[in-house]
């Protein structure tokens, strides 16, 4: 099969899926210059080029989205693909490509977000509304990443037969084609890292600590990255003696050994679909602590200890288990490498993906659309 792979954002998770692909089929992968340069290494790009065809197009500003869709539909028309498979993201862009293709080649969707985050998401979310609706009804197919996402999907108005679940896979932060390094874990040590959202629960996270240091609980909290709750809560993080703050963007090959270096990564959020955190933790090994929000329990599973949003006493309970309770860790750590090697390895997500691209043609060359 001949697979187009367009992903203007969510470039570490497109490659990953691309390459898996490439192993039986061919692949044209398309993606935007400034998420790559974000996401992915140089030296995996040089990789991923020997496996399958690379195609780098501008950023998404929104003066240049009817432009990016021109370009992507020309790099489709030259490698002549039997199905199109888009991530969606804020921009017009990809509802413009579905417009261009015009039904005339199965249309593969990936809905990371079936229902937006709060804060700066939920208002890109309203300002890309239409181009969500109109890429969403395009599609013969739409992927998400976990079946509560699926309910919530469907309730946006996409029928239940054109919705597909397949688990995100795990992330190697922008690492392609190389072996992940090896090291021993900080067992004290929690990270919170990424994007610092409100609905990230920070905050929470902050009133666990002080529960762990009234109590004498051995824990080193280090807290990595950039974002408002940063700035709104810098007294606190200061003010705390176990806290270790690294502000900013951080580099990706410091960034996975930050967290291949830590016993847990902690995920307290308010609101959540799916979580790239947890992939990345996963992908380094590494078992987490979250909030039965969204699909974040599906994605655990068996890797992590779940508590539910907004309760700090839990919260608190569940990190100081992970640091002092004997085995805990390790248990932890296996069920992390089953799923690594099992239903969260991109081969297998390259499998079940592949089958539904095998679908979505049969609704346009078969059955016809719905």
């Amino acid at each position: 099969m001949r697979i187009a792979l367009i992903a203007t954002h969510h470039a570490d998770y497109a490659a990953n899926l691309a390459a898996a692909l490439a192993e039986h089929h061919d692949v044209l992968l398309v993606l935007s210059r400034r998420n790559c340069a974000r996401q992915i290494r140089p030296e995996s790009l040089d990789w991923l080029r020997q496996r399958l065809t690379l195609r780098i197009v501008p950023h998404h500003l929104a003066p240049l989205q009817p432009l990016i869709a021109l370009l992507c539909a020309r790099h489709i028309a030259r490698f002549r693909p039997d199905v199109v498979h888009a991530q969606e993201h804020p921009t017009r862009s990809m509802a413009q490509l579905a417009r261009l293709l015009r039904g005339r080649l199965p249309f593969v969707t990936t809905v990371h977000d079936p229902l937006p985050h709060s804060g700066d998401d939920d208002r890109a979310a309203r300002t890309f509304a239409r181009a969500y609706a109109a890429l969403r009804a395009a599609s013969d197919r739409v992927i998400v990443h976990g079946q509560s996402l699926a309910e919530d999907l469907a309730r946006t108005g996409v029928p239940h037969e054109r919705i597909a679940v397949v688990p995100h896979g795990v992330l190697h932060f922008g690492r392609h084609g190389g072996e992940v390094p090896q090291g021993a874990p900080d067992r004290h040590r929690l990270i919170f890292f990424g994007r610092m959202e409100a609905y990230k629960g920070l905050a929470e996270l902050l009133d666990a600590n002080d529960l762990w240091l009234a109590q004498g609980v051995p824990v080193d909290l280090l807290v990595a990255g950039a974002g408002p709750e940063v700035n709104r809560l810098a007294p606190r993080l200061a003010a705390a003696p176990n806290i270790t703050l690294m502000r900013g963007r951080i580099a990706q090959d410091e960034l996975e050994r930050l967290v291949a270096g830590s016993a847990a990564a902690v995920l307290p959020y308010r609101d959540a679909t799916q979580s790239g955190v947890i992939a990345s933790t996963y992908g380094a090994g590494r078992p987490v602590i979250a909030t039965r929000v969204g699909a974040l329990a599906e994605a655990v599973q068996d890797g992590g200890l779940m508590v539910p949003a907004g309760d700090i006493a839990a919260l608190a309970e569940a990190g100081a288990r992970l640091v002092t309770e004997p085995g805990l860790l390790e248990t932890l750590e296996a069920a992390v490498q089953r799923r690594r090697d099992g239903d969260l390895s991109w081969a297998d997500i390259a499998r079940r993906t592949a089958a539904l691209y095998a679908a979505a043609r049969h609704a346009v060359t078969g059955a016809g659309r719905d």
